[in-house]
């Protein structure tokens, strides 16, 4: 258990660094994008995408997961189960992508622009792309190798800078997404290769394959849920609205989604494959899961209220002039999306290290159920009522998660709310303040210093309870002793 601790806490550091730096390099990137580039161009690229990420659903193929969560009996088993999910993997790839090239037209008339089937079925090249890097990716995050990824992400990360900008300067419009984000995938596998000695050797068993799609089923399938819970809206708004819309709508959402993740991603890479090593030892494995949760309560709470009542200024800093629309849509989001994070979307990584990888599928095809009607009412009523209805749509799953997580894992309502109860209050405390700090002067600089204010009041009511100060700032407080004492 010591060396898991250990792996787990070296995993968390370079997860948390890489996830960090490129969390933050996305949206500097894009805030210099939103002042070149209209809404329109970042609608034209998300209506790719859409098609694009419901291709990689099966590119994956469930493979990713099952070869993280299942233990082998040796080091020769595990390589033969990686080589014939890799040759899997290029060949469902390049299947799919071939499809898209000769059914074009067709996947653009679906998602609403006739014009887009040629930037269509070259943005599909990354398809292949992805199938030839995911069973690398997956490998590295087995092994709890982030320190390997960090390079990769990096690297991959800096493509904006280098490429997608200068096209944008250079009047490429939307092409200069694409060019950007076809040159990030084919930087992401040079990377891997020179960084991983996995090397395929042609091996396919009928046998390994289908132990692994058995398994791996209910993650393709929970895969297409799972798009169609994320892109539903999207699609909606494409065929039925402007690409203004679609630019405006997609754009803020995933700002909020990159701001979330930064938090988010520098744990749950860890948190499946760390839950998958000790699945078996439940008081552990309850022990970690929970951990992992108060801290996402932490950052995320006061990061939720934060953005919905700073959301105009968040979008201009974000975005600039030319986006005034976007900030109620931001506000929204950034709540809803965060208590999503919180308390349904990482439960689906304990249900699969559990080996219940059918039980997120049921989940989200119970969400969709939900959604979809939803969604479609509201677009009768206008942009905004789809807004707010797909805003509120995304807690509808909070509850079965709570009671599902105590039947499977034995983790229970009280458990977590142990765990939220501190940093609700701390919140509920910072927006006390920030409705008055908020009527005492709206400027920009006011504002800014504001916000300090309220990052301040957050993490001294937090820290007025025993149990945070011990978990967190007598760790630091300790650490800084044993220090000086060591230079001395």
């Amino acid at each position: 258990m010591d060396d898991f601790a250990t792996k787990t806490k070296n995993a968390f550091k370079w997860s948390s660094i890489t996830e960090i730096i490129t969390r933050l390099i996305a949206p500097i990137t894009n805030m210099i994008l939103a002042r070149i580039l209209l809404p329109e161009a970042f609608g034209m690229l998300t209506a790719i995408l859409m098609i694009i990420a419901f291709a990689e659903v099966f590119v994956e193929s469930g493979f990713q997961k099952f070869l993280i969560q299942h233990e082998f009996l040796n080091h020769g088993e595990e390589n033969n189960y990686l080589c014939v999910a890799f040759w899997a993997n290029l060949f469902f790839s390049l299947f799919i992508w071939i499809l898209i090239i000769l059914f074009r037209n067709q996947f653009a008339s679906l998602i609403g622009n006739d014009s887009l089937g040629i930037p269509l079925s070259i943005t599909g090249i990354v398809i292949p792309i992805y199938g030839i890097i995911g069973i690398q990716n997956c490998r590295l995050r087995k092994s709890l190798k982030f320190k390997k990824l960090f390079y990769v992400r990096i690297a991959a990360a800096l493509v904006p800078i280098f490429v997608t900008i200068p096209c944008a300067l250079l009047g490429f419009d939307y092409w200069s997404l694409i060019f950007g984000n076809i040159v990030g995938t084919i930087v992401r596998a040079i990377m891997l290769f020179i960084v991983d000695r996995f090397k395929p050797i042609w091996i396919f068993s009928k046998k390994i394959f289908i132990h692994m799609i058995s398994y791996g089923i209910w993650t393709l399938v929970d895969g297409i849920a799972v798009w169609a819970t994320t892109w539903i809206d999207t699609l909606l708004i494409s065929r039925n609205l402007t690409n203004y819309y679609l630019g405006i709508y997609k754009n803020s959402i995933a700002t909020i989604t990159e701001f979330v993740a930064i938090v988010t991603s520098a744990v749950t890479p860890v948190l499946f494959a760390s839950l998958s090593k000790i699945q078996d030892d439940s008081l552990e494995f309850n022990r970690f899961f929970l951990s992992v949760q108060r801290t996402l309560c932490i950052f995320l709470m006061p990061m939720g209220a934060g953005l919905f009542f700073y959301r105009r200024l968040a979008t201009y800093i974000l975005f600039g002039n030319g986006w005034d629309e976007a900030a109620d849509v931001v506000g929204i989001m950034a709540i809803t999306i965060i208590m999503r994070t919180i308390f349904v979307s990482f439960y689906s990584d304990a249900y699969r290290a559990k080996g219940k990888f059918q039980v997120p599928f049921f989940l989200q095809m119970a969400d969709l159920l939900f959604l979809i009607p939803t969604c479609m009412i509201a677009l009768k009523y206008g942009f905004w009522a789809l807004v707010y209805a797909r805003a509120f749509a995304r807690l509808d799953l909070i509850f079965p998660e709570i009671i599902i997580v105590w039947k499977i894992c034995g983790i229970t309502l009280k458990d977590t709310g142990k765990i939220v109860f501190h940093p609700m209050i701390s919140t509920a405390v910072m927006v006390f303040v920030i409705i008055i700090l908020q009527n005492i002067n709206d400027n920009i600089i006011w504002q800014f210093f504001s916000i300090i204010i309220c990052a301040i009041v957050y993490f001294s009511v937090l820290f007025l309870f025993k149990e945070e100060r011990e978990r967190y700032l007598v760790p630091i407080l300790s650490k800084n002793k044993i220090d000086k004492k060591g230079s001395l």
